[in-house]
């Protein structure tokens, strides 16, 4: 059914490009149907790097899973389900470490709880990008820098119902690329900054039986970095919005053990 949409989508576009503009298949990638370009670039897309070792493990399916300290990435909404009254975690992630040696990724997040239904928590992403060294046309040395990014979060959840929580996070985004550096069209760089939010939902199941263990089953929708457009000089990139979708079972095998599945849609 998805084939037979997207196919259905694909033959409009081009039909109609044909008796507007006249414009070829090859050009609708980087053209509308008035003929300019319209190439859609995004920035900062290290908010979409997973910050832990658990769901990189899992294949990122972290919609749904077991609410943990990492909750604020995956989805703002699962904190209000976290069993502890708080939590914290630091993660360090080198990055493509099998290309390039100073390339690291640190996330630092904590959550704690301020009543029976409501959880607030805050996080860190840093991402260092290496040294860079900066070259005229010809190949001549003008200058190096260290460009980094980074992304502070503020986040809060509260239960809906036994069953049900939503979440809100609010992030600010700040990305230095060039460190000033003069462009070669001689225009002045200057580092990208924005805000944005992610909304979240999440439902956790009552405990019930599933051939004699104890069983939960739960689901999470999450759509993250909702937000304004980003700017290194004249032109404006978006950020990376990305909608999660989720579920999960998770069985007691015995006191000390469980088992847990999941699977989730990007």
């Amino acid at each position: 059914m998805q084939k037979q949409i997207l196919g259905t989508i694909g033959t409009g576009v081009l039909l109609s490009s044909q008796a507007i503009a006249q414009t070829t298949s090859s050009q609708l990638s980087t053209q509308d149907l008035s003929g300019r370009v319209n190439t859609i670039t995004t920035a900062v897309p290290f908010l979409l790097i997973g910050p832990d070792a658990t769901q990189g493990a899992m294949g990122e399916v972290g919609a749904a899973t077991t609410p943990d300290a990492n909750s604020i990435h995956w989805n703002v909404a699962k904190l209000a389900f976290a069993e502890k009254k708080g939590g914290a975690v630091i993660n360090v992630t080198p990055w493509l470490k099998q290309l390039v040696p100073d390339i690291y990724l640190y996330y630092v997040a904590g959550y704690a709880k301020i009543s029976k239904t409501q959880t607030i928590g805050a996080s860190l992403r840093y991402f260092s990008l290496g040294n860079i060294t900066f070259t005229d046309i010809v190949g001549n040395t003008t200058g190096q820098f260290r460009p980094n990014e980074f992304a502070l979060d503020l986040a809060f959840s509260q239960k809906l119902s036994q069953t049900f929580s939503a979440g809100l996070a609010a992030r600010y985004i700040r990305s230095n690329l060039t460190g000033n550096y003069t462009l070669s069209n001689g225009q002045a760089s200057k580092p990208g900054q924005t805000v944005a939010v992610d909304v979240g939902l999440y439902y956790q199941s009552k405990k019930f039986d599933l051939s004699g263990k104890k069983a939960t089953a739960s689901a999470g929708l999450v759509f993250s970095n909702i937000g304004g457009k980003i700017s290194y000089s004249v032109q404006k990139d978006f950020i990376p919005m990305n909608l999660r979708l989720g579920g999960g079972l998770k069985i007691q095998i015995d006191d000390y053990n469980n088992f847990f599945s999941s699977s989730s849609i990007n």
